[in-house]
């Protein structure tokens, strides 16, 4: 958005009265933006303003200053007629056109925020969520491998079970170090940045079962594999991460292939039917908002209304 002054007060009084009517030149619009914009700019503003006085005065309210509430009001119940962007384009010249009056900026409010990040997510198709790895997908996948010595399978079973266990990120699985591996008594644990993430029996036996079949003492804990069966020094990459997680598809039959991203799906929702607020799935999963683990567990009003708590607080850092 272009800085532009606010209309000095000599002239605001007047200048409200005649916005409040909706009916302004070109010229008016070029004056109050100090000749800023280009005429397109300023035909689709007054255009989207008189909507918006059309609007308040069907509703019998003021359209400047407006309530937070009208212009709420006025995305959902303007939005069977109009698309998203088309509202969201009025929202913003609503907002302009309160700034340049020395009025608060009706637009940046939470309320009509979240009533966006609900009409977009109503319009949108679902999103393609990865396909969630659950823990019967593990579970089988332990018996089919518990009782061969094989590298790559030993390696693959210990990364479909901490990234289950621990809701893993791909980054977070890639940055794991041997030195990340810490007992406490009987107790196997792994560190994931400041959080210590406990791993069940099965899991803990696995990892024994790595450590002593590569020899890895330290650097990356989970490391490439050439076709040779030949243990790398690098980390995983990416790319290797999906063929791992490919290679469950196709051992399991699934008609889905998993991602690096499904067993945080698949975790959040057992952790969800378990109980689990989204808060606490937040901290597990070592989210940055309640955003993700809202929409992998069904909750979609949610995830769209901390998606939009998060970019607003972006954009103010």
């Amino acid at each position: 958005m272009k800085k532009i002054n606010p209309i000095d007060n000599n002239h605001l009084s007047a200048s409200i009265q005649k916005f409040n009517q909706g009916v302004l030149s070109i010229e008016d619009w070029d004056s109050v933006t100090e000749s800023r914009y280009s005429r397109n700019s300023l035909l689709s503003y007054r255009n989207d303003w008189q909507v918006f006085v059309s609007f308040c005065q069907s509703q019998h309210v003021t359209a400047l200053p407006c309530a937070v509430t009208t212009l709420r009001r006025f995305a959902e119940l303007t939005s069977q007629q109009r698309k998203v962007s088309a509202i969201r384009r009025i929202i913003v010249t609503v907002g302009l056109v309160h700034r340049l009056h020395r009025q608060r900026d009706p637009s940046k409010h939470r309320e009509v925020k979240y009533a966006m990040a609900r009409l977009l997510a109503a319009k949108l198709p679902e999103a393609k969520e990865a396909a969630p790895f659950r823990k019967r997908h593990l579970s089988a996948l332990r018996e089919h491998f518990q009782s061969s010595n094989r590298l790559r399978d030993i390696r693959d079973l210990l990364i479909w079970s901490l990234c289950y266990e621990g809701l893993l990120k791909r980054s977070e699985l890639a940055a794991l170090a041997a030195e990340d591996v810490l007992y406490d008594g009987e107790k196997a644990y792994v560190m994931i940045g400041e959080q210590r993430v406990v791993l069940s029996e099965q899991t803990a036996v696995t990892l024994a079962i790595w450590l002593k079949y590569s020899g890895i003492h330290q650097g990356p804990l989970l490391r490439r594999i050439n076709k040779h069966g030949h243990l790398g020094d690098t980390p995983l990459d990416p790319s290797s991460i999906y063929r791992v997680f490919r290679r469950a598809s196709d051992v399991l039959g699934e008609s889905v292939v998993f991602s690096g991203q499904s067993p945080r799906v698949g975790a959040s929702k057992a952790l969800a039917k378990q109980g689990l607020s989204i808060k606490q799935i937040q901290h597990l999963g070592r989210w940055k908002s309640p955003a993700m683990p809202a929409q992998y567990v069904g909750n979609r009003e949610a995830s769209e209304q901390a998606k939009a708590r998060y970019r607003h607080k972006k954009s103010t850092e």
